[in-house]
């Protein structure tokens, strides 16, 4: 049996990685891995938000078929019930098939379930402030609230989290520790706003941030980015995009420590090593601010690499999606039989990652796990996205029109709404 790491890097665009045509070098172990594995140069999460993508990746089927479509907090009872009834999930299908599975992560719920190990050194302060009726209450306050709030307790209503040094340690003494073929199921949090783990680039001298809150209409959305900014404390769009690039260069660097430790330990090349990120991240396009609200490309253009034993230095430019990650592995593992049986959304790629000029799929899914109802369908060129309810959890104000519809070879920013009621 094969040894299988997954690697989530939370709130990781595919544009700020030089893979994806980014003029900074943010990924330089990511671009060596991708050269020992398959590079997927069009993934794209299913969701915006990171349970219910993270939820996909382990089940293989969409948010409205697990059942969890919304963010915790947001999420509905319905949904939960309707995911109860799901009837595949990885790490348990793994432990049955006498693999040692280690989660190191902070989902908690049933994200532990099938687990041997499951936890991230998590302290009390972060366990109650990952409780969905405390985040509300945070997020909720007036900025000035929240703002002595913060100054008197240090603390913020974004997850506290430890540093990817101290995850990747773990990580390696978990694996050091296992007798049997392992599972690793490691997710960074490091990329997520507002980057608590690394201090502040030195500033550019940029100070747009008053400018932009003055030209925000919405009373609710200004009072987001206020809280925003207090748990930053940086005063420039450029400022706040340099430190984001920061963390995701050290998280570069851990999953270069982690692929040398399983290198030296001669474990390698036994090993599926699958590195990929939830969702993206905006920071002011389309007037959404640090948040992973809405579903364009900055929410769900994600990257994703894989590494597979015999396949190396392949690029797929096809459309795929996290869905797709199960079903070939289990087609790599000899267990084909089972992707019909458990009735997936995705598909193996095997035979599209030997034949690239194999066209995966036509379109690619995505649900706003941050708002009521949004849905969008991508094709390679087109764009198609319809909010029934655009308003957002996070900042209370909407994002998207009722339909929207891009033409991405002429506007791939998708600046220009060309939807004509066909």
């Amino acid at each position: 049996m094969n040894n299988i790491v997954v690697v989530v890097i939370d709130g990781v665009r595919a544009k700020n990685l030089s893979l994806y045509g980014y003029n900074k070098e943010t990924d330089k172990n990511l671009k060596k891995l991708a050269s020992e594995g398959i590079f997927f140069k069009n993934h794209f999460s299913p969701s915006n938000s990171t349970a219910p993508s993270l939820i996909s990746l382990f089940t293989g089927k969409y948010p409205d078929n697990h059942g969890i479509v919304h963010q915790f907090p947001y999420t509905k009872q319905e949904e939960i019930e309707k995911f109860k009834k799901t009837e595949f999930w990885f790490p348990s299908y793994l432990k049955k098939k006498g693999y040692n599975t280690i989660g190191i992560d902070w989902s908690g719920l049933w994200f532990k379930k099938g687990f041997d190990y499951y936890g991230d050194e998590e302290n009390k302060t972060r366990k109650i402030l990952n409780s969905p009726i405390i985040k509300k209450i945070l997020l909720s306050l007036p900025n000035w609230v929240y703002k002595f709030g913060k100054k008197l307790t240090k603390i913020r209503s974004s997850p506290q989290i430890p540093p990817a040094h101290k995850t990747t340690d773990l990580a390696i003494s978990k694996i050091k520790e296992s007798k049997k073929p392992f599972f690793l199921f490691l997710h960074y949090l490091d990329t997520h706003f507002p980057f608590p783990t690394v201090k502040n680039p030195k500033p550019s001298g940029e100070r747009d941030i008053h400018k932009i809150l003055e030209n925000i209409k919405d009373k609710s959305q200004k009072e987001y980015i206020k809280k925003r900014i207090v748990d930053i404390s940086l005063n420039s769009i450029k400022d706040i995009v340099n430190k984001y690039d920061l963390v995701i260069e050290t998280l570069d660097f851990e999953i270069g420590r982690l692929v040398n430790f399983l290198k030296k330990e001669n474990l390698w090349g036994n090993t599926i090593f699958i590195v990929l990120a939830d969702h993206g991240e905006n920071f002011g396009e389309h007037g959404i601010y640090f948040s992973h609200a809405g579903l364009y490309d900055e929410s769900i253009h994600v990257p994703l690499i894989i590494k597979i034993p015999g396949f190396k230095n392949k690029e797929v430019d096809g459309m795929m999606q996290n869905i797709d990650i199960i079903p070939t592995i289990l087609d790599f593992s000899g267990e084909k039989s089972k992707i019909k049986k458990y009735n997936f959304d995705g598909f193996s790629l095997l035979s599209f990652i030997k034949d690239k000029k194999k066209e995966i799929r036509k379109k690619v899914l995505s649900f706003d796990g941050l708002a009521e109802d949004i849905k969008a369908v991508r094709s390679k060129n087109r764009k198609w996205i319809t909010a029934k309810n655009s308003r957002c959890n996070l900042c209370k104000s909407s994002h998207h029109l009722e339909f929207e519809e891009y033409d991405l070879k002429k506007d791939p920013q998708e600046l220009k709404n060309i939807y004509s009621k066909k």
